[in-house]
């Protein structure tokens, strides 16, 4: 592995559409897509679009297991967490990792930012990172 691994831009690593839910979302209904979908993260979005919290699945065992809470009573708002730290399209696999190791983050929103607006395009994971890693690795080039 040499510098070219973890200087490349976010953007080029192979991402999946995130998933979505608007504010005022029922945690039941978040659950479901995330089981269904097999996502680890959600990302809640305003009506304009605009990101505005992450839900994981560390989220549901803090704020709900086994704090005599029914899913079926809380919206996605209260146990989001707001205003996540967000990548944008040219930061590099090292500033993800970095800011990973950091912040304890196992799921980072990619946005695109203008003025004062994010609007999310995708979700960097520890295993997108690890994937690409793992790539250059196996074959001495990148993805």
């Amino acid at each position: 592995m040499d510098a070219r691994t973890l200087s490349s831009p976010i953007h080029t690593l192979n991402l999946n559409e995130p998933c979505y839910v608007d504010l005022g979302t029922p945690v039941l209904e978040v659950i479901n897509l995330m089981q269904e979908g097999q996502f680890g993260c959600v990302l809640v979005v305003d009506n304009r679009d605009q990101l505005v919290g992450i839900v994981t699945e560390r989220d549901f065992l803090v704020k709900i297991m086994g704090k005599q809470i029914d899913p079926a009573d809380v919206i996605v708002d209260a146990i989001m967490t707001p205003s996540p730290e967000c990548l944008r399209p040219t930061d590099t696999v090292a500033f993800a990792l970095n800011l990973m190791q950091l912040g304890h983050y196992r799921h980072i929103p990619l946005v695109i930012r203008d003025d004062k607006d994010k609007y999310p395009v995708s979700v960097v994971s520890i295993k997108d990172i690890l994937n690409h890693v793992a790539a250059f690795l196996e074959t001495g080039k990148e993805e």
